[in-house]
This record gives C-alpha cells, sequence and structure tokens, in this order.
C-alpha cells in the first residue's frame, strides 16, 4: 500500500514536470530535484516488481499447497516416469532391498478452501483478510502443524512423497573404493610382518601411486591436446563424463537451492559416490570421444 501511494505522490510529480515543459528552465524543478525524482522513482519501480513477483509465488503457493521445492520434485517426478515408460517397477536400494518406483500424485492439494485454510491457520475467511489476526502456529509437542500434514488420499498409502529419485538411489548402489579394502587383514598382517618387510611394502605402494599420478597426468595431458583440435562441440549429443542430474527449466538443480535430496533416504545406508575414479572418468570420456571422431 505504501509503495503505491508513492508511486500516486511521484506520478503527480512527473505530470506536473511534463505540464510545465514548454515554460523556460528556470521556472522549473532544479537538476538535483530531477535527480532525486529519478533515483526515488526506479527504486519504487524495482522494489514494486520484487514484491510483485513474491506476492504471486505466495498466493500461487497458498491456492496449491505446494511450495516452489515441491514442484520442481513434481516435475522431476513426471520427467522419472515418461522416461521409465510404465507407471511402477522396482530397484534395488543400497541396502539390498526393493524398493518401488510407481506414480505418486501430491498429496497435500486439499482444495482451495482446505488449501487456504492452513495457510491463513483458521477457517473463518473473514479473518483473512485481517493483517492481526494471527498465523498458523507450529505444534510444540512434536504433533500437529509444522509436524504432519493432511493428505488428500489420491495414492495407496500415505507418506510416499517425496517419491524417490532412481538416479539418486543408483548412485547409492556404487561402493565407495575405500569401502573394498580389508582394514582388518591390513592391521593383522601388520602385526605379522617386520619393519623391514613393512618398509618394502611401504615403498611399492609409493611407487604405485607415483605410476598413477603420472599415468593421470598424461590422460589429463592428452584430453587437453584433444580438447583444442576438436573445440568444445559434441557428438550426438555426448559431452564430457558427467553424472546426470534432474534440471528444471532454468538448467537448475535442487542442489542450487540448498535442498539435501540424501536427506529423503536418512535411514538407508550413506551415499556412496565415487566408485569411478578420475582417470577411468577421462578414459571414457576418450572413448566417447574418439567413437564421435570416427
Amino acid at each position: 500500500m505504501s509503495l503505491w501511494i508513492l508511486g500516486y505522490l511521484l506520478w503527480q510529480r512527473f505530470f506536473a514536470v511534463w505540464e510545465s515543459r514548454h515554460l523556460p528552465a528556470y521556472l522549473g524543478p532544479t537538476l538535483n530535484a530531477l535527480i532525486g525524482l529519478a533515483l526515488t522513482s526506479l527504486t519504487c519501480l524495482f522494489t514494486s516488481l520484487a514484491l510483485a513477483l513474491m506476492i504471486v509465488t505466495t498466493v500461487k503457493s497458498w491456492l496449491f499447497n505446494c511450495t516452489m521445492i515441491e514442484g520442481w520434485q513434481l516435475e522431476r517426478h513426471d520427467a522419472v516416469m515418461q522416461r521409465g515408460g510404465q507407471d511402477r517397477w522396482d530397484i534395488s536400494g543400497s541396502d539390498g532391498k526393493k524398493i518401488r518406483v510407481e506414480r505418486v500424485e501430491f498429496p497435500y492439494d486439499l482444495g482451495f478452501f482446505a488449501n487456504m485454510s492452513q495457510a491463513m491457520g483458521s477457517s473463518n475467511f473473514l479473518l483473512w483478510f485481517f493483517p492481526f489476526s494471527g498465523s498458523p502456529k507450529v505444534g510444540k509437542d512434536g504433533t500437529g502443524c509444522g509436524w504432519s500434514w493432511e493428505e488428500n488420499g489420491f495414492n495407496r498409502n500415505e507418506g510416499l512423497w517425496p517419491p524417490p529419485d532412481p538416479e539418486k538411489i543408483r548412485r547409492e548402489n556404487r561402493e565407495w573404493p575405500a569401502g573394498r579394502r580389508d582394514l582388518e587383514a591390513e592391521l593383522r598382517n601388520a602385526g605379522t610382518t617386520s619393519p623391514e618387510e613393512q618398509k618394502r611394502a611401504f615403498q611399492e605402494r609409493q611407487s604405485q601411486d607415483l605410476q598413477r599420478r603420472n599415468h593421470l597426468l598424461a590422460e589429463l595431458e592428452e584430453v587437453d591436446d584433444y580438447d583444442l583440435l576438436s573445440g568444445d562441440s559434441d557428438c550426438n549429443g555426448y559431452g564430457p563424463y558427467r553424472e546426470v542430474y534432474w534440471r528444471n527449466a532454468d538448467d537448475e538443480t535442487l542442489h542450487d537451492y540448498g535442498v539435501d535430496e540424501d536427506a529423503e533416504f536418512c535411514a538407508a545406508q550413506a551415499t556412496k559416490e565415487g566408485d569411478d575414479s578420475l582417470a577411468e572418468l577421462l578414459r571414457r570420456r576418450n572413448n566417447l570421444r574418439t567413437e564421435c571422431a570416427d
């Protein structure tokens, strides 16, 4: 409301300046007054646009009972179902258990009146327009508002949202390279070997690490030389090898906005990434580009 009043007052001053445009300059406003009027008008304009965007997104969230992050999760789920080509299928989780991937309807859209009642904290629509009527209160005993939300019953069970992401589950199934080491066997061997043997084994590991590093640096130099020759163009849609994450229409991921997707599966095994070494990634990248060049 204050911005509307400010805009109206600025419009009156601009209109007065426009009406006196044919008068001599000494009868009009000073240069400092014009600069101040222009700066105030620009500030009012950009502030009004920002608040208008906030109001539109907030009202949309109230009407559909869906936040921006949940809207992106819904888009990602639709993309997964379209890519899968069927309504449901099973995949194996990191703990070996079967996880069903199925079409899930957004469960928190209860209808216009129920959504607005939840957002405003009251079912009395007259209080929705009263700024001092209060807001929803979060339950202090760990139950109620803020802890559990009513669902519309469109799904076979409650608690299916957010739906699982098959790509993230596949990444969880990969074994962490350090997890392959048998640490107990290494400790047993360390107790039975002499200091000279331990030193010799340590030197062998050092030499192996040096060989791997030299090999990796050589591959990096080959990739850089190839990039200089071929440029950044891709063939048949193959770019540098990387894991595919869901992105919205603006090429943004949920992680860009601080969403911890791994928290959705907090009961599962911790995410284990990095199964493929950097050398393996570069080798795959070279193979893909070699196939493209052929």
